[in-house]
């Protein structure tokens, strides 16, 4: 072709080898996926042996009762303290992140923050 320059090709070169292999979510199949690299993704569940139901970030008071109950499971001993800090990381990921956020939604997210926040104060 002429009139293209060197650096031209290269970064075609470059960009059709970066599109070979790109990670596509797959959210049509919810699957178990052992390595990481073939998926990550907030909404997929990827240990469905250790999850916990009923979380949401919806309202103020939905997400206070989440926190409590998140709470109440850490002290009955059902999850570990890592995986309680890893639901409200990934809690607050959601909602940080809502395809629509409104108002309730992100007072929401400042309930999980602050559950979030309050492991770095000890």
């Amino acid at each position: 072709m002429p009139g293209n320059s060197k650096t031209f090709y290269k970064r075609r070169s470059y960009y059709a080898r970066s599109r070979k292999n790109p990670r596509v979510p797959k959210r049509t199949k919810r699957k178990t996926y052992k390595n990481p690299k073939d998926h990550s993704d907030l909404y997929t569940d990827e240990n469905p042996k250790g999850t916990v139901k009923g979380l949401k970030f919806r309202s103020k008071r939905d997400a206070i009762k989440s926190v409590k109950r998140l709470r109440s499971l850490r002290k009955r001993g059902k999850i570990t303290y890592a995986h309680m800090r890893q639901i409200g990381t990934t809690m607050e990921q959601r909602s940080k992140y809502h395809a629509h956020p409104n108002k309730d939604i992100r007072e929401g997210n400042k309930v999980w923050k602050k559950f979030n926040r309050s492991f770095s104060k000890k």
